[in-house]
């Protein structure tokens, strides 16, 4: 499983193993495509609240602001196979109390699995680097759940010397566990406790793991889920050398003039001058003259291939939508065919259900995030314990035209045929009864000004 996400990584970030190479294969960046249009999808009418008591309020807060960048992690989360979201205590007042709950969100490649019951992960550890002066400080932060008991232990560590820098920047250790060192030897793990802490009572992980609910056929046995585009690995990469072969067209028919080298002046070295700015146009040989070659010119402007070539590409590209679950046409091109409002939507079927089970994965995980934050607010004494109520909302905007289905269930509205306190719900994404405590003493007969 790590070789298979450091490959999704890789690919995400345009760099793939088959890049370049003798067929100097160009990637069309298309695992970041993919990932960003499943996320989009996700979070296309996502909302979310926290209701009940003053635990809900602040948790409701807490959570806002810490999914600021939402997207961004639901990417890495389709790219990587999933993510792990580990809260933790922040900042102090006077008294120093913590005062704020900040939410971690680690990557796959970061986030390693050591134990698990029935799928939930109950141990594993994350990893953070640092890069401080000349050395590479690696802190492990091992979290583990045996019987009610709770211990998270950190570790840190000294690499060797960086001595070898890449040419974007970056750069390699061969032993980045060399020397295990204080914590205090980065000041952001100053304050981070030396000895394991422990925490009775506990029947839950203080971190949540929300993986791609996709069967894992790398490893069955493994509890961490596989990329949105695992399956399509190969597909992608042979779509890649297509891309490559199509750009390589364009170079290999580029119009040219071949003539004989006698047609031109010579410079010094007895080299044809060729005219000023068209060098590129020209290709020079020295015919031989005793086959008559001598004042030879010829222009050459094959055909390109384009229809060939593109078809090809799509083809790939159909295929790549159909094995990550997209709706044709998503990266595809699908003008050559005539559709129907129904065969549209039957289309975009694959995309609703594929998504629909992310959506899903996802609202089991913030109800998990809201447990675990809501034990650090009670363990650290931070506001007072109450009742939470968690409200998600995510639309069917994959499937539905949102604006359509608003003007249909506010005529559902109209007709009396559905609540207006439901209405106002699906369309707030709020409790029943904070849609009750927006609606007027007499409900208005016409949909409500923009």
């Amino acid at each position: 499983m790590k070789n298979a996400i450091e490959l999704w990584q890789d690919m995400y970030k345009n760099e793939p193993p088959w890049k370049g190479g003798p067929n100097n294969t160009i990637p069309l960046n298309l695992p970041a495509v993919i990932s960003s249009e499943f996320a989009r999808l996700i979070l296309t009418e996502f909302r979310i609240e926290i209701s009940g008591s003053q635990m809900a309020e602040y948790l409701d807060g807490q959570l806002k602001n810490g999914t600021v960048e939402l997207n961004k992690f639901v990417e890495w989360y389709c790219a990587g196979g999933g993510i792990s979201i580990k809260p933790y205590v922040s900042g102090v007042d006077e008294n120093g109390q913590p005062t704020a709950i900040k939410l971690d969100f680690v990557r796959s490649v970061d986030f390693f699995p050591c134990a698990y019951n029935n799928e939930m992960v109950t141990a594993a550890v994350f990893v953070e680097g640092k890069k401080v002066g000349d050395y590479l400080y690696t802190r492990l932060e091992y979290h583990e759940l045996s019987g009610r008991e709770y211990t998270i232990t950190n570790k840190a560590f000294r690499s060797e010397q960086i001595f070898q820098y890449d040419t974007d920047g970056g750069y390699t250790v061969n032993d980045r566990f060399q020397t295990e060192v204080p914590l205090s030897s980065v000041p952001e793990w100053a304050g981070l406790s030396e000895e394991p802490v422990r925490i009775g009572n506990m029947d839950k992980p203080l971190f949540v793991y929300i993986k791609v609910p996709v069967a894992n056929n790398i490893d069955t046995a493994s509890p961490l889920g596989v990329s949105v585009y695992s399956r399509a690995t190969e597909v992608i990469e042979k779509t890649d050398e297509q891309y490559g072969r199509f750009w390589w067209e364009y170079k290999a028919t580029e119009a040219a003039i071949n003539a004989d080298e006698s047609l031109f002046t010579t410079d010094k070295k007895g080299k044809p001058v060729l005219p000023a700015g068209e060098e590129r146009l020209f290709r020079t040989f020295d015919f031989d003259k005793a086959d008559n070659g001598s004042g030879f010119i010829q222009t050459y402007a094959p055909e390109i291939r384009y229809d060939a070539q593109s078809k090809g590409l799509n083809k790939q590209l159909q295929l790549i939508e159909l094995l990550v679950g997209l709706a044709p046409g998503t990266l595809s091109e699908m003008q050559d065919v005539e559709k129907t409002a129904t065969e549209i939507k039957n289309g975009k079927q694959r995309s609703y259900h594929t998504v629909n089970a992310m959506q899903q994965a996802w609202q089991r995980g913030f109800e998990n995030l809201i447990e675990a934050m809501r034990t650090l607010a009670v363990l650290y004494s931070i506001v007072p314990d109450g009742k939470t109520e968690l409200n998600c909302s995510w639309g069917d905007g994959v499937l539905e035209d949102t604006d359509a289905e608003y003007q249909r269930r506010w005529a559902m509205v109209l007709a009396g045929k559905l609540k207006t306190e439901d209405f106002l719900q699906w369309y707030f994404g709020c409790s029943k009864e904070e849609a009750l405590a927006m609606m007027p003493e007499q409900t208005p007969q016409f949909p409500p000004e923009e």
